[in-house]
């Protein structure tokens, strides 16, 4: 393995760092509430892993796991706009310009560092390139199903379907991943299906107690 293939696993593997790191802040916060909430370093950490991880997927000539992780960059900032900006006329511009500049910059370093034996011969891998992407629109979705819900509450909020959206796609991106040999989307989407899960049970509890006490 070349010592340049060796620092991009590397900045895969932290990619999946921050975004692991994301869903254990959100998960002990949950925990310690008894109910599933999402801290706002959520999204910085899953703009530093998505930057991260669309340069390493450039690098890799893997369109399916950079086409979400560019959608998803989209999302996260507007999240963070929605959280820490105030609704002024110029927002909208800056978070577009912001967005655009770290979608170019990941892409321009991926795509320059990366070796061409990195071109996988996707011709020969139809069905598992065809697998991934719909994989891979199902878990971007769930930031989109994120938005839709923030943007009609003018709030950042989380409905119950982003998480049975992120369990169907992380399944089958953990299949593509596997197929593909890629070991960084591998951890990444293991990780993540403990979470997801777990945030649905304490969901699923809380409204548990919701109906107990409405019965009383």
């Amino acid at each position: 393995m070349h010592w340049s293939d060796m620092i991009w696993l590397a900045a895969g593997f932290t990619a999946q760092g921050f975004f692991s790191a994301r869903f254990l802040a959100q998960w002990i916060l949950s925990e310690r509430a008894g109910r599933s909430l999402l801290p706002v370093h959520f999204w910085y950490l899953s703009v530093a892993g998505s930057v991260l991880l669309l340069a390493y997927a450039v690098y890799r000539r893997d369109p399916v796991i950079a086409a979400g992780q560019v959608v998803g960059l989209g999302i996260y900032l507007r999240n963070l706009q929605f959280i820490r900006l105030e609704r002024k006329g110029d927002m909208a511009r800056r978070w577009s310009l912001l967005w655009l500049g770290l979608v170019a910059a990941a892409a321009v370093a991926g795509y320059h560092l990366g070796p061409d034996s990195a071109m996988r011969k996707l011709l020969l891998d139809d069905f598992w390139t065809v697998f991934g992407f719909v994989g891979q629109a199902i878990f971007t979705g769930r930031f989109v199903v994120q938005w839709w819900a923030t943007e009609r509450a003018r709030r950042s909020i989380v409905p119950r379907a982003f998480w049975y959206l992120s369990i169907l796609g992380s399944l089958m991106l953990l299949a593509y991943a596997i197929a593909m040999l890629d070991p960084v989307i591998i951890l990444g989407q293991s990780l993540g299906l403990v979470v997801y899960t777990r945030n649905l049970i304490l969901l699923r509890r809380a409204a548990a107690q919701q109906a107990t006490l409405s019965a009383i």
